[in-house]
């Protein structure tokens, strides 16, 4: 199943509806603030969550009104709503998700979102945070990634713990054999894929990926 969590970051609009129009989600959840870009396109979410400190009383009386569940959680609480909504996904039985107004404003929000991709990570879910200029998921096994389905012209791996060991890049334009990627190393930023079908591989630890375009492109 595939879904959307529309989360209470910054969202451009047109980026935002393709790719509503390319996923064609089976499952919405509308998280907070992020209800506010839904009622402005009347997308119906099947759930919606938050503290909801952060919309208009307007907005969410009218989802109340539309008999759509309401999980409603006090603004003091151990997790974050983006948390909460891949919880809910994935106990949905969700298999393909993506975050949409995950990044933009505050930082500790962003760095909050990241870490929560840990959750459908462990459970064999691939979830995505999507942007207009970045596409960010995480990688726990050797990945293919084909040229076609590449998002935008950079791709860059950093680990999310102390090390990843092993990491071997194909078909990139800096290629890596057996490398140890380390927290300090940079040595993943801003590579590109030359081949149709590249490919990353390792034998420990967990990547994050970074795929990115210039804002101009």
């Amino acid at each position: 199943m595939k879904t959307i969590l529309v989360c209470g970051g910054e969202i451009e609009d047109s980026f935002a509806l393709a790719v509503f129009d390319r996923v064609r989600p089976e499952l919405i959840i509308g998280i907070d603030r992020g209800l506010e870009f839904c009622y402005k396109h009347k997308i119906l979410p099947h759930y919606i969550l938050g503290d909801f400190d952060s919309i208009s009383p307007e907005v969410l009386s009218y989802y109340e009104k539309q008999e759509i569940p309401v999980k409603r959680y006090r603004p003091e609480k151990d997790a974050t709503d983006t948390r909460i909504g891949l919880e809910l996904a994935l106990k949905l039985g969700s298999g393909e998700i993506i975050l949409l107004g995950a990044t933009g404003g505050r930082l500790d929000h962003y760095m909050a979102n990241l870490k929560s991709l840990f959750l459908p990570m462990e459970q064999g879910v691939q979830a995505w945070i999507l942007d207009s200029q970045n596409a960010v998921t995480l990688l726990d096994r050797r990945t293919e990634i084909p040229k076609e389905r590449q998002f935008g012209k950079y791709v860059s791996f950093f680990t999310m713990g102390d090390k990843v060991e092993g990491v071997t890049l194909t078909g990139f334009k800096y290629p890596l054999k057996d490398h140890t990627l380390i927290n300090s190393d940079e040595i993943g930023v801003s590579n590109e894929i030359l081949e149709e079908r590249a490919v990353i591989d390792f034998r420990s630890g967990v990547v994050l990926m970074i795929m990115s375009k210039d804002r101009s492109n």
